[in-house]
């Protein structure tokens, strides 16, 4: 395998602390302080909107047409998109009730909706890591040319930073290996 295309493989790894994460502000929930809540949750946000969603959107601009043709169906494709759509409406939810937070506090409601959201959040990212893992990753080593995942690698970078610039996502980590 290509140091590319192991670099494709691991562009998934550097986002799995996502999971310590949504655990951590599980965690906070139970001391019940909301502005520890608030501050744990916006890192949180933080790092799915600014990194994991524009890094979504990059795969499915580049990484999902090449499985698809690859694999000649789009069945593997739809599902994770469909995943990445979960992913963002549940991060849009993580913003509303933090907002909420700052004016209200955490009552027994936001908790369990919070709750509700990060185990939600949880899931979905796991089922698609492993997903992805499994359907996508698998089949681009066993199938792409050292060449082609170079230029498939690229292409994906290059997305990936043209959302961030689109949406105004410059905040977050560059991800150049």
């Amino acid at each position: 395998m290509s140091e590319r295309q192991e670099s494709l493989c691991e562009r998934h790894r550097e986002f799995v602390p996502l999971i310590a994460a949504i655990d951590k502000v599980e965690g906070e929930l139970a001391t019940g302080s909301a502005l520890l809540i608030r501050a744990e949750t916006g890192g949180l946000h933080e790092t799915l909107s600014h990194e994991l969603i524009p890094h979504a959107v990059g795969e499915g601009r580049t990484l999902f047409p090449v499985l698809r043709r690859i694999t000649g169906t789009d069945r593997e494709t739809r599902e994770m998109l469909a995943e990445h759509r979960e992913i963002a409406r549940l991060t849009d939810e993580l913003e509303r009730i933090r907002d909420e937070l700052s004016r209200a506090g955490i009552g027994a409601e936001q908790e369990a909706r919070m709750r509700r959201v990060l185990e939600s959040l949880k899931r979905a990212i796991s089922s698609h890591f492993e997903q992805e893992e499994r359907a996508c990753f698998q089949v681009l080593k066993e199938e792409l040319t050292p060449e082609e995942a170079e230029r498939l690698y690229e292409a994906m970078e290059r997305a990936t930073k043209e959302i961030r610039r689109t949406y105004g996502c410059g905040g977050g980590r560059d991800f150049d290996p």
